[in-house]
């Protein structure tokens, strides 16, 4: 249990389905690998993944047919050619795409969650924090794509 009363006990067999193409995102292993607080509801865990999938599935619509009229209908089997021993690049590429870009929407989340008086501090912090998340999801969808990763700040 957390300080909020809420479980922070994720059910591991709790997944999030996809489309045939793409894996579906096991919910509890998510939450381990990107260190998301017990804070987080599960409803609200499974709703920004959700998002995530929707954006990452549209930003490699253009990719996802080229391969289908290759007759590739699962990112799973396109084989590098030297396929490591743990697995397939290109979905764990998409699983870092999909989980970075639910942790910028969580991230932005989590200081509307506060109640402490630096809320305001907290939340600008979580925005240059959620960017980083962004631009992570977007590199991960760049690599799959086999396209160069630009990023352009503001000085």
């Amino acid at each position: 249990m957390s300080f909020t009363g809420f479980s922070d006990q994720i059910d591991s067999q709790t997944v999030v389905g996809n489309t045939s193409f793409y894996p579906e995102i096991n919910l509890s292993a998510f939450q381990a690998s990107y260190r998301l607080p017990g804070e987080y509801r599960e409803d609200m865990l499974i709703d920004r993944l959700k998002l995530a999938i929707t954006w990452a599935n549209g930003e490699l619509a253009d990719w996802q047919a080229e391969k289908a009229a290759e007759g590739i209908m699962n990112i799973g089997d396109i084989l590098p050619d030297d396929l490591p021993a743990w697995g397939n690049p290109l979905v764990l590429l998409y699983l870092r795409a999909v989980s970075c870009k639910a942790k910028a929407f969580l991230l932005a989340d989590y200081a509307t969650m506060l109640r402490k008086s630096d809320a305001q501090s907290d939340a600008m912090e979580a925005d240059e924090t959620a960017g980083r998340w962004h631009r992570m999801a977007s590199d991960a969808i760049n690599q799959i794509q086999g396209k160069t990763n630009i990023h352009a700040e503001a000085l």
